[in-house]
């Protein structure tokens, strides 16, 4: 997902100035979107944020312009706020219908609650 607060030239494939990029983990792309990309991506003088989601496990990473890219984790009890686009939501609501180990953990503890 890309968020871009310029016009657009009808190309989905294709941003010039993303704000914020978020990126779906999984183990086949992994490793190339914590490295590679991460660093041609933190060359966009746009972006502001990018964004890793875990999808096998509740975890998101954030790396922001703003803290010199380092990277920020939140997990299922955290609120996130992507500055970005100015948009703060709990992490359990990005992982709502996911079903992950994680996920069930969780929700298996709610009921018992």
């Amino acid at each position: 997902m890309v968020v871009s607060c310029t016009k657009s030239d009808g190309d989905s494939h294709f941003e010039e100035s993303p704000r914020l990029i978020i990126e779906v983990l999984s183990n086949s792309t992994r490793k190339f979107d914590q490295t590679l990309k991460r660093l041609v991506y933190q060359n966009f003088p746009s972006l502001e944020e990018y964004v890793l989601i875990e999808q096998d496990r509740v975890e998101i990473q954030v790396f922001r312009r703003a803290q010199s890219w380092q990277s920020a984790y939140y997990s299922i009890d955290d609120d996130i706020t992507f500055t970005s686009i100015d948009l703060s939501l709990p992490v359990l609501e990005l992982y709502q219908r996911v079903e992950n180990d994680d996920m069930r953990e969780f929700m298996a503890k709610q009921i018992e609650i």
